[in-house]
């Protein structure tokens, strides 16, 4: 009997130490973005309170590359990206998983120029400003092609977006690929745009990719994370004046502006990312195979990346309408 007690109390003890285990409060998850605005509702949702900062902690940072960096070395666990730096994390070796679709920039990627350039051939022998991701060559690859040009036409500088707007004041570039808000600040410049991401609809999609290796033991500072972006872009909806207040302070634009910027993306709803995530190959996964194309053929990625499906729909899946 004292045997079958001490094998009892044994067992009683492992279930306990289990339990205690599976409530253990998981590492803070943390997410590296910058400041475009079709990030900005994540940030709502913390201004807002809708994040323990004991779960998730916002990394805001000033450039896409430093974002890549932090991330592939494990300093960042999940972060802010365009579909196409996504990819090229991937390609470079840190595997990511897409678990949920920002926006579609639908104008509010530009080539700004100054004033004296007409027309995109103008560009020729001009020195060009972009930053050296992904996103960035895309969109001088498309103006340039329209223009019948290719980047031995011009002189390519390349910029962090932090830079872009002192670059552009100070001469040191004739035309730059930037991006909300710098693009609503440039455009105070006096300077104009020539080129936007509406003329290659659906090429530069933002997401919100996660380390595949944490989908599990993050799981629940996942969830609190995509539920609360959900929340905020419901509180977007039933208060836009106070959002736009709010989403506004630190991007050096007007609430008013910032609300113009918007109508250059679109912000799919969950129940839109919902069917976008579904079946495989899905509409996102279609998505996803185009953009890998355009980065093959402009040299962007090597060319034996190959997928089938990047997305996780676990976490859209568990969200609360």
């Amino acid at each position: 009997m004292k045997e079958i007690s001490q094998l009892a109390l044994l067992g009683l003890m492992a279930i306990i130490l289990a339990a205690c285990s599976n409530n253990e409060p998981q590492p803070l998850l943390k997410i590296g973005s910058n400041q475009w605005i079709g990030y900005q509702p994540m940030f709502l949702a913390r201004d807002l309170g809708l994040y323990d900062k004991k779960q998730v902690k916002l990394v805001e940072l000033p450039s896409t590359t430093d974002i890549l960096h932090f991330l592939h070395t494990g300093e960042l666990d999940a972060a802010a990206l365009t579909l196409d730096e996504t990819l090229l994390a991937i390609d470079q070796g840190t595997p990511l998983s897409v678990i949920l679709v920002f926006d579609f920039s639908n104008g509010a990627d530009a080539l700004i120029v100054k004033p004296s350039i007409k027309h995109l051939q103008d560009l020729k022998g001009k020195r060009v400003g972009v930053e050296s991701t992904a996103v960035g060559s895309i969109m001088i690859y498309s103006a340039l092609k329209l223009a019948k040009l290719n980047t031995e036409d011009i002189h390519i500088v390349y910029l962090p977006a932090d830079e872009h707007l002192s670059a552009y004041q100070s001469g040191k570039v004739d035309a730059i690929v930037t991006f909300e808000p710098l693009r609503t600040q440039l455009l105070k410049k006096r300077c104009k745009e020539l080129f936007t991401s509406s003329m290659i609809p659906g090429l530069i999609v933002d997401v919100l990719a996660v380390r595949t290796e944490l989908l599990e033991n993050q799981r629940v500072n996942i969830q609190a994370l995509v539920d609360g972006y959900y929340k905020a872009r419901h509180y977007m909806a039933i208060n836009e004046k106070d959002a736009m207040q709010r989403m506004a302070l630190g991007l050096s634009i007007t609430p008013i502006e910032l609300q113009a910027s918007f109508k250059g993306l679109k912000l799919p709803t969950l129940a839109e990312t919902k069917v976008s995530f579904s079946d495989t190959p899905s509409s996102f996964d279609n998505t996803a195979h185009r953009v890998l194309k355009v980065l093959k053929d402009t040299g962007g990625i090597g060319a034996s990346l190959n997928f089938k499906s990047l997305k996780n729909n676990t976490f859209l899946n568990a969200v609360q309408p």
